[in-house]
């Protein structure tokens, strides 16, 4: 009489860890939030660089300066107005991605796209050095381009 052998119990495996991949495109905005957040943070930290980072000069001051003062210029309540913006820029890139709004992360390159835009004349109407406003209006086709192919992807 022939006795079949028990049926052999599986081997316990470690359990499965759901592993999330972030894609290149999720990885492309979360360093463009990033390096908004970092450009709006050095505004605030440091706004007598950012003028000429940005492409303005410092605001001529009004009445006579102190003895004591070593700038040939003073710092616009304007700059930290931009630090804001960009740094909402920044977190809404970010939160927008990790929340999976595509579509919205989309449009805001869009609106990213037309403040280069907008940077670009201001810096080329009142700035000192021309050639800033080239690194805005590059800004300007980048995001546009970058917006237009997540809509057509």
């Amino acid at each position: 009489m022939y006795i079949a052998p028990k049926p052999r119990q599986p081997i316990q495996s470690f359990p499965k860890i759901k592993i999330v991949r972030i894609s290149n495109v999720a990885t492309s905005i979360y360093i463009a939030g990033t390096l908004c957040l970092a450009l709006g943070l050095n505004s605030f930290l440091r706004p007598t660089h950012e003028y000429p980072r940005f492409g303005l000069p410092l605001e001529t001051q009004t009445g006579t300066p102190s003895p004591s003062s070593k700038t040939n210029g003073s710092i616009s309540p304007l700059v930290y107005i931009k630090a804001i913006r960009e740094t909402t820029y920044g977190l809404a890139l970010i939160v927008l991605q990790y929340q999976g709004q595509e579509q919205a992360v989309t449009s805001l390159l869009a609106v990213l796209s037309l403040a280069g835009l907008g940077d670009g004349f201001v810096v080329w109407n009142y700035g000192q050095l021309k050639t800033k406003a080239l690194g805005h209006w590059v800004a300007f086709v980048g995001f546009l381009g970058w917006a237009w192919w997540r809509a057509t992807y």
